[in-house]
């Protein structure tokens, strides 16, 4: 069923492209990077958008919407779209693709409360996983990572399968990250994690890795992992061999990176 698209009267939208000093106050910004979206993604995400909102309670919510140089489905249009059906949406359009990693970066330079969540635009683990994390980053976390079990590696084609495994066991040993699964593309943090990721370095797939890297050489910092699942009907990628010899210089460089942050 379609949701009913009406025309603000007053744009709702600031599009924000040089980064600007913030002051954090209580709430949440839910960042989600946005890359060739498909079909009626629009309808989707004010849905999702609506249904965080509902299950956070009193909790102000901030939504930005990071555009990676997406080449089609993406336009003004939608944005008006978004504008009259999300109060205060910022959207970032990056004209050029960098990679989900720079966009992240992008979404939290324009955060403005006391912790953010990231997530990808489909909500691939569901709106109650967002406030999963929150919850545990009001428990006195600093950063927070969905973590995705063996049950989602059994959901996944078979090539990938492998490819998550290696990721997970070189994470384990050569990283030894503190959480058991760095790449679920959901994470929340404070201003702590906030100030950690916006350290980073890596544009593509293994921002996450350096994210948790970096975070786990922090004396003191408190990490956790909470548990996530699949929604229903999800749908995954395929990995080209370019991209993964693109990634493991990556992997390197965060291997040969620093020690201490």
């Amino acid at each position: 069923m379609s949701l009913p698209i009406t025309t603000a009267a007053f744009p709702a939208t600031v599009i924000i492209r040089p980064a600007e000093p913030v002051v954090l106050t209580p709430g949440l910004d839910l960042i989600l990077p946005c890359w060739n979206p498909s079909g009626q993604w629009v309808e989707t995400l004010i849905q999702h958008y609506h249904d965080v909102v509902t299950i956070m309670g009193k909790v102000p919510v901030q939504l930005i919407l990071v555009n990676d140089g997406s080449l089609k489905n993406f336009s003004q249009k939608h944005i008006s779209w978004l504008e009259a059906a999300i109060p205060g949406i910022i959207v970032v359009d990056n004209k050029i693709n960098r990679g989900k990693g720079y966009a992240i970066r992008e979404g939290v330079k324009r955060s403005q409360h006391a912790y953010q969540v990231y997530t990808d635009l489909d909500f691939p683990f569901g709106v109650a996983a967002v406030k999963q994390v929150y919850d545990a980053l009001q428990n006195g976390m600093d950063v927070v990572a969905g973590e995705r079990g063996e049950a989602y590696l059994r959901e996944l084609p078979r090539k990938r399968r492998i490819i998550t495994r290696i990721n997970r066991t070189m994470n384990k040993f050569i990283l030894r990250l503190k959480v058991n699964d760095a790449q679920a593309g959901l994470k929340g943090f404070n201003m702590i994690g906030r100030d950690i990721l916006l350290d980073t370095t890596i544009d593509g797939f293994l921002y996450d890795s350096e994210f948790m890297y970096r975070a786990g050489k922090r004396p003191r910092i408190r990490m956790a992992g909470v548990p996530v699942y699949c929604r229903p009907g999800i749908t995954f990628s395929a990995f080209k061999m370019k991209l993964l010899f693109k990634e493991l210089r990556n992997y390197l460089k965060i291997v040969a990176g620093p020690k201490t942050v």
